[in-house]
């Protein structure tokens, strides 16, 4: 969990200054890398500017811009930066400006993929250094020719001399992640046999070319880093020694700046989900430290500015990436420096909002701070009639309509049915490794305490509650209830109890016995963290799912993480089956597809997991007895953790 309120003066080390090659950065705290979706055919857009100059306005030292292709072989879409073309020059130029007005600075990561993406992009083949399949892609790349080697190795120099002329501070070259550099790099994807394959010697030919060619476009006095993967963490690949040594050659000839320290592998912990410990890889980046002199960047799930002023007083890196942590309080920088600890919205690493949506296609925000990315249309302004506001509900959807009214300038009271604050996000903190779910819940107690919002616990409200405190303005967020499936013979007196997996992590329904059927038609997290939490209790667990995959609905990196759980506890995840009916110690189990039947045996709870329903009844009521009245989150319709902050930071605006 996130530290407690400390006063400024423990940080001696993350906001001293920080030179990097030819530019200082005010402070260690990075943004390093990460996809937008905000380009607008191929080019900077206005959202990048106000998206990358609210981190500058926040107090950050550095900014890397997204992956920008070098290249079209790179196969990308339009909602990437594509730095092969002049035109992206002008739009940048506005981006700087507004990124040093705030006192930050920026550089630009130049990037190809290689083998790393698909032809369905725009029907071109995937380049790489061999033949082999991409583990993602699962699609056999061209083997790129001599010639095409030395177009790439230009492509890069060329994006750098863009770059510099739209007036970054810098570029980063991307050599890191399973993209083309390590694709040369590592012998699991380069089996080559000319002078760029074999050895290590030879497989480094193409990464020194490319910096060697960058540097002489850009001249001595331009600051030129690189990202790396310091492990691979695959069998046969490159290993912490290996770049250890690599680093070290590469960095020798004086033509980098910086080593930007990244890994690849573990089931996609370098984007790491809650799962994952913060700082859990920070080693990588000390080891990096102890072969070369320059600047050392560090990254994993830094989400806190106490465990990185320890990063850097361990001398352990120069800089320390905190990437989702500035997406979800751009402000984390300033906070930090004035002493504001306990006001940061600290990110709990739930990529829903950040990475869930950059792999289906969407740009990015935040599922706790979703003005992320809706910088201008979100802009908190004070209202012209301030109102009595009441807000119905204590969950997510509520507490920041609540937040957002209240800094307006409205009078807010929020009434809570529940003893305290946070709705769902309590109870999904239930789960193992979860705990951070309710970490939301302390910012905005904090808010409140700040701005002076009446909170009312252990209230329920009615109608005569509503009428007797007259509100001027109404906000209904009263969340969902359990949905409940049709099963034949479950209810009172069944030979197998039916127990909701809400009711479960709550702490209010019994599991008796040893054998536990989970039915997970969520498609989420509760029901899969529904049985990771039954499976530490000694219980023997099996997941039903009537669907052709597990946890559809999941980020990809946070789906793997929990499989990944629950195989290593034995829980049995059974897709394609259904369950039917409850009857004499048994489930009866059938297939949605052909619909055949089957009894799973000796059962002694079943667990259901079945999203949520509308619990509407109270503002569907009062929708005719008050003027001003709004639904916010799952009592309008059921929907994911960003849906709902969302619709609270509309409201709070409209209101």
């Amino acid at each position: 969990m996130v530290s407690k309120a400390q006063p400024a003066v423990q940080f001696k080390h993350l906001f001293t200054p920080l030179r990097i090659g030819t530019f200082s950065v005010r402070n260690r705290i990075l943004s390093t890398a990460h996809a937008t979706g905000y380009a607008e055919n191929g080019q900077p857009s206005e959202r990048h500017l106000n998206y990358w100059a609210s981190k500058a306005k926040g107090g950050i030292g550095l900014i890397v811009t997204e992956v920008q292709p070098v290249h079209p072989s790179a196969a990308t879409s339009p909602n990437l930066i594509h730095s092969w073309k002049d035109e992206c020059i002008e739009p940048f130029r506005r981006i700087v400006d507004a990124v040093h007005q705030h006192g930050a600075r920026i550089v630009a990561q130049l990037w190809h993929p290689g083998r790393a993406t698909s032809s369905a992009l725009d029907g071109r083949p995937a380049w790489s250094a061999s033949p082999i399949a991409s583990p993602m892609y699962q699609e056999t790349p061209h083997e790129m020719t001599l010639e095409e080697i030395a177009e790439i190795v230009q492509a890069f120099a060329a994006a750098a001399r863009r770059m510099r002329e739209a007036g970054l501070d810098g570029v980063e070259i991307h050599a890191a992640h399973g993209y083309l550099l390590e694709q040369f790099m590592s012998p699991l994807s380069n089996k080559r046999e000319d002078g760029y394959g074999g050895d290590e010697e030879h497989r480094l030919r193409f990464p020194r070319e490319v910096i060697e060619a960058v540097r002489g476009a850009i001249g001595p006095d331009y600051t030129v880093g690189i990202r790396i993967s310091a492990d691979q963490f695959e069998e046969g690949g490159l290993n912490l020694g290996d770049m250890q040594r690599i680093t070290a050659k590469l960095t020798e000839p004086g033509q980098l700046d910086y080593v930007n320290v990244s890994f690849m592998g573990m089931g996609g912990a370098v984007i790491a989900p809650m799962y994952v410990p913060p700082g859990q890889f920070v080693y990588l980046a000390a080891g990096i430290k102890q072969v070369t002199d320059l600047p050392v960047f560090c990254i994993g799930r830094i989400n806190d500015p106490v465990i990185a002023e320890g990063i850097l007083e361990r001398n352990q890196a120069d800089i320390v990436g905190m990437t989702r942590a500035n997406i979800c309080d751009p402000e984390l920088p300033n906070k930090a420096r004035e002493g504001r600890l306990d006001e940061i919205r600290y990110c709990i690493a739930c990529n829903e909002g950040c990475w869930g949506r950059i792999t289906q296609g969407m740009p990015i925000t935040c599922a706790i701070n979703p003005s992320v990315g809706r910088e201008a249309e979100t802009e908190i302004t004070p209202a012209p009639v301030p109102k009595r506001v009441m807000v119905i509900g204590g969950g997510v959807a509520g507490m920041e309509a609540a937040r957002v009214a209240a800094m307006r300038g409205h009078s807010v009271a929020l009434y809570e049915k529940e003893p305290q604050l946070g709705g769902q996000l309590q109870i999904a903190a239930k789960a193992p490794g979860r705990a951070d779910m309710a970490e939301p819940v302390r910012y905005y107690e904090k808010q409140f305490e700040k701005l002076g919002v009446q909170v009312h616990l252990g209230t329920p409200v009615d109608e005569d509650i509503v009428r007797r405190e007259a509100p001027e303005a109404v906000i209904v967020a009263t969340g969902g209830l359990p949905a409940l499936p049709p099963i034949e013979g479950a209810g009172n007196g069944t030979s197998v109890p039916v127990v909701l997996a809400r009711d479960v992590l709550a702490g209010t329904a019994e599991v008796a016995g040893e054998r536990v059927i989970v039915f997970a038609t969520d498609q989420g997290m509760e029901g899969l963290t529904t049985a990771d939490y039954l499976s530490d209790r000694g219980k023997q667990v099996e997941v039903l799912i009537p669907y052709p995959s597990i946890g559809a609905k999941l980020e990809m990196i946070t789906g793997m993480m929990i499989t990944a759980r629950l195989a290593r506890k034995n829980v049995k995840l059974s897709i394609m089956t259904g369950v039917k009916a409850v009857r004499d110690g048994s489930v009866i189990a059938f297939n949605p597809f052909s619909m055949r039947e089957w009894p799973i045996e000796g059962v002694d709870t079943l667990v259901v997991s079945a999203g949520s329903r509308a619990n509407d009844a109270l503002w569907k009521t009062l929708r005719s007895q008050v003027k001003e009245i709004y639904g916010a989150g799952e009592c309008v319709a059921p929907r994911k953790l960003l849906d709902s902050t969302l619709e609270g930071l509309r409201i709070g605006l409209a209101v």
